[in-house]
């Protein structure tokens, strides 16, 4: 009885499963390619304003400013970017091409984010009990950032009053603050405008 069972379910799963794949054509394309599904932020969005956002942080006079002072590069951690839509943004979309880009630049340098910091906080305990002692990572000694990194993700949305029209305003502001004296030294807001109509 219980084997009888299990095969009805094992068929049943296979039909759910055949059938679902039945209903849809997959075709790879490029990234880069727009495709808007809906008129929500998507990953294309992101990618525009990620490449403003590099141009402009990469442009502006901060960065010679902190080096004039200090004669080094400056050091940043990505803090916490608040979407304050009503939709799912994950900023990672665009704050991870951001750090890249920018690390790649080899004007600035990046301290790892707080959950990776740990882990290598951990790794390096380990260390102390297993590893040969030659090869051991030293505690103490992580380097401090200068500046974070934190935004904000804002929309607006208008919607007809037979619902079938929707215009989206997304505006997403990053700025770099000093950890030391909590002054602003870089700030840029990209925006997103986008409409969406229904065929029927």
């Amino acid at each position: 009885m219980k084997n009888q069972r299990l095969m009805i379910g094992l068929a049943a799963s296979a039909v759910i499963v055949g059938g679902c794949s039945k209903n849809w054509q997959v075709k790879r394309i490029d990234p880069d390619t727009v495709v808007d599904l809906d008129y929500r932020f998507d990953d294309d969005d992101a990618r525009e304003i990620a490449r403003g956002m590099i141009a402009d942080a990469l442009s502006k006079p901060w960065i010679s400013e902190h080096m004039a002072v200090h004669e080094k590069r400056p050091m940043i951690v990505v803090g916490s970017v608040k979407n304050e839509t009503e939709d799912y943004i994950d900023p990672d979309l665009f704050t991870d091409v951001i750090q890249e880009e920018l690390l790649n630049s080899g004007k600035v340098r990046f301290v790892a984010e707080r959950d990776l910091r740990a882990e290598l906080r951990q790794e390096r305990l380990d260390d102390q009990e297993f590893l040969d002692p030659a090869t051991i990572k030293q505690a103490a000694m992580e380097k401090g950032a200068d500046y974070m990194m934190l935004g904000r993700i804002k929309d607006v949305k208008e919607r007809s009053n037979n619902g079938k029209r929707v215009i989206s305003f997304y505006q997403v502001t990053l700025e770099l603050i000093d950890i030391e004296t909590n002054e602003k030294v870089w700030i840029e807001s990209r925006e997103i405008k986008k409409t969406a109509k229904r065929a029927r």
